[in-house]
C-alpha cells in the first residue's frame, strides 16, 4: 500500500520500528486522509480504528498525534487486507477491540 514498518532484529536486539517509505506517496496520502475523515465522522458511524487512535493517544504515555495516525493507517492497511482476502464486509460489533 505505501506504508511498511521496517523492523531490525539480530539475536536478543531489536530496533524500535520505523517506517519504510515503499510504495506510492499518493496511497500513503489517500489513506492518511481517510483516517482523518473517520476521526471527523466518528459521531456517525463507528469503527475500531478510531477506538485504537483514542487508546493510543490516552494512558500514562500518550503517543504525539502524527505517531497515532501513522499506527492507524497500518491498523487499516491491515484491517482492508484481511477483509479482502476472507472476503468478509466489515462489521463493527464482529471485530476485536
Amino acid at each position: 500500500m505505501g506504508i511498511d514498518l521496517r523492523r531490525i532484529q539480530s539475536g536478543g536486539f531489536k530496533e524500535a520500528d520505523r517506517i519504510n517509505r515503499r510504495g506510492q506517496s499518493s496511497a500513503r496520502y489517500i489513506m492518511f486522509e481517510v483516517i482523518r475523515s473517520m476521526l471527523r465522522n466518528q459521531a456517525r458511524i463507528d469503527n475500531h480504528i478510531v477506538d485504537y487512535y483514542y487508546k493510543l493517544k490516552k494512558g500514562p504515555h500518550p503517543k504525539p498525534d502524527m505517531v497515532a495516525m501513522i499506527a492507524c493507517v497500518n491498523r487499516l492497511d491491515r484491517t482492508i487486507m484481511n477483509l479482502v482476502r476472507t472476503n468478509q464486509i466489515y462489521n463493527y460489533a464482529r471485530t476485536s477491540h
